[in-house]
Parts: structure tokens; C-alpha cells; sequence
């Protein structure tokens, strides 16, 4: 897919994601879920006094209970009470026809509270698997998705897709995309199966903990990140190029970039991707007049 094609899909799937809110998201992920799982998934909605079961969608082969959430206004307050009403309610309607249980909401991050209660639910129901999906989550899978199914999803997307002349001179001027090539020898470190990208962070300490947000997400959005590119943008936030690069160097060290001589360049793609995606409303905010 090109420059052009990934950058048209992830402006359109973050806002499909972040701007659908109650049941028009609850449609999204189903239609989405459909075109992922085909006739594995079933679409659950509300019958009369039954209700849904607490249930937006069920995945036959895994036996998975989707619980979809995006009411008009995110109050991080009333997350956990929804997912341990929803939780216990989905439990005693599936019983044995549950083995996993996925809250998916529509915002970047999960609410330290709702998080602490799904590890406390989680240890009093070890048999079952329990998650949340963010929106980076989703995304993710929903980026995974074949051109046919994209187009089903995003009646305006076709891969191939070209921007304008003058509209490729802005990006190029606002994301810097023209850039020298690839050197053609590099050594990239293995890569790494780490986990999410906040624990990537925050496993490397307090200090600096935005510069290396920065560092992973400009990696993987300017892909081919230059130096010189990614140090000015940091610079121009007040960060010394000393501390740049000494968080470089760090995640290189964690094996989740790597620096050649002119690139940071992304290695664990889907801690870069995640990161890329939390820069997408400043960046994208960049191509508007």
C-alpha cells in the first residue's frame, strides 16, 4: 500500500472510530466484525424485555461476547460500573457458551479504574479471557482487512488512490515525505514481541517517558523517519537533542527502533503503530488550512 493509500486510511478508520458514538458505532464494529469473520460472527440487538444479553456481536469459534460502548460523552467515572454490569450480565445470560468477553470502546486510552477492575475480574473468573479493545485496537484490525473488505467499510477508499499535485506538495511540506532513501545496508536488531506500547515506556522509567512516545510514533508515521526530521520536530517542543538522542538510543537498546545513520526506523511495528496513532489528531491537524 503507498505513502498516500495508508495515510487516506488511517485518517478515515480513526474517524469512523472516534466520531460514530452509541449505536451508529455499535453498527460500525458489527459491519466491520462481518467483513473480519464472516459468517463466524453473529450480530446481536436488543428484543423487547430480553434486551441484548449484554452482547453487540458473538464470534461462533471462539465463543466471544463483543460489548461495544460509545456513548456521547466518554465519563471515565462510569466506565467500570458499565463494564462490570455488562460483564456480569453477558456471564449469566452465555454461561458455558462464554470462554472470552471483549469490551471495545472507541477512545485511545482505558480509564486506570475500568482497567484495575477488569485485572480484579479476571482473577475472580480464571477461566475465562477478558479484554478491552481501544480504538488503536480495532484500527489495527480493521487496517488488517483485504482491499475488497476496505471498500465495503470506506465507500471512498480505493488503494491506488492519488492525491493532487498541490495537496502532495502540502503533505510533502507539512510531514516532510520527500526524503532520501533507505541506506541500502542497514543492521536491524531482531524484532521484538513486546507488549503494549505504554508498557514498552514505562518499563524504560519516568524521565522522558513523551520523548520516547514522540520517537516511536514518528518512526512508524514518517516512515522513513530521517533524523533530522524527527529531532526538529522534538526540538521545536523544547526537548534538548541530547535527551533525543539518548531515548533513541534506549529503544534501540529495547530493540523497538532502529537508528542507522540518516533513519529512525520502526522494528516493533505494532508499539510504533499504536504510538503513530495517538499523534494522529496533531499531525492530521497539520494538513488543514
Amino acid at each position: 500500500m503507498s505513502g498516500s493509500d495508508r495515510l487516506l486510511l488511517d485518517i478515515m478508520v480513526h474517524s469512523a472510530l472516534r466520531d460514530k458514538k452509541g449505536g451508529e458505532f455499535e453498527r460500525f464494529f458489527t459491519a466491520a466484525a462481518i467483513e473480519l469473520w464472516g459468517d463466524d460472527f453473529e450480530p446481536w440487538k436488543p428484543q423487547g424485555n430480553l434486551g441484548d444479553f449484554k452482547c453487540d456481536g458473538y464470534r461462533i469459534s471462539e465463543k466471544t461476547v463483543f460489548q461495544c460502548n460509545a456513548p456521547e460523552q466518554f465519563v471515565a467515572g462510569t466506565v467500570a460500573a458499565k463494564i462490570e454490569k455488562d460483564f456480569e450480565g453477558a456471564l449469566e445470560k452465555f454461561g458455558a457458551r462464554m470462554e472470552r468477553w471483549i469490551f471495545v470502546h472507541n477512545q485511545t486510552e482505558t480509564p486506570a479504574r475500568a482497567a484495575n477492575l477488569l485485572h480484579e475480574l479476571r482473577q475472580r473468573h480464571p477461566e475465562l479471557e477478558l479484554k478491552i479493545w481501544t480504538l488503536p485496537h480495532l484500527s489495527r484490525e480493521i487496517r488488517a482487512l483485504g482491499d475488497a473488505a476496505l471498500r465495503n467499510l470506506f465507500r471512498g477508499f480505493s488503494v491506488g488512490h492519488e492525491f493532487s499535485e498541490p495537496m502532495e506538495e502540502f503533505i510533502a511540506g507539512k510531514f516532510g515525505q520527500s526524503r532520501p532513501p533507505l541506506p541500502l545496508e542497514i543492521v536491524t536488531p531482531e524484532p521484538s514481541n513486546h507488549g503494549a506500547l505504554y508498557d514498552a515506556i514505562d518499563r524504560l522509567g519516568d524521565i522522558d517517558r513523551e520523548v520516547r512516545r514522540r520517537l516511536l510514533g514518528y518512526s512508524r508515521w514518517f516512515d522513513p523517519a530521517t533524523k533530522a526530521e524527527v529531532e526538529q520536530r522534538l526540538q521545536a517542543r523544547g526537548y534538548e537533542k541530547d535527551v533525543i538522542l539518548a531515548n533513541a538510543r534506549r529503544l534501540h537498546d529495547e530493540n523497538l527502533i532502529c537508528i542507522t545513520e540518516n533513519h529512525y526506523l520502526a522494528v516493533a511495528n505494532d508499539i510504533c503503530q499504536q504510538a503513530a496513532e495517538t499523534l494522529l489528531d496533531e499531525l492530521t491537524g497539520e494538513l488543514e488550512p
